[in-house]
């Protein structure tokens, strides 16, 4: 029954200290971060990315409008694929203005 008994404490004992450092370790991380050189340079070229990821899709719409047109389909695709890429190029275009700027100025 003793051994029973120390058994049980010893697991419980064990678990109050396990639960214990997952809550201060938890605590630490969520206080404390550590940045390294190539965190801050992807932070840095995330919105460039971004702004790359959403001109993609019309690229390749236009693309696609481009190769059914050579193949004679021509039912509005390229239409509809120049107003996607006109857009793409003005919100690229309005990303490259505001990263151009320095201090509210253009370069």
């Amino acid at each position: 029954m003793d051994t029973l008994l120390i058994a049980a404490l010893t697991a419980l004992a064990t678990l109050i200290v396990a639960s214990l450092y997952g809550l201060v370790s938890t605590a630490i991380r969520k206080r404390v971060q550590i940045r390294s050189p190539e965190a801050r340079s992807i932070e840095q070229i995330a919105p460039a990315v971004n702004a790359l990821l959403e001109a993609n899709g019309p690229m390749m719409g236009g693309i696609i409008a481009i190769l059914e047109a050579q193949k004679g389909i021509c039912n509005g695709n390229v239409d509809a694929a120049l107003d996607a890429n006109r857009a793409a190029k003005k919100e690229f275009d309005r990303y490259l203005y505001s990263q151009a700027r320095i201090d509210g100025r253009m370069i």
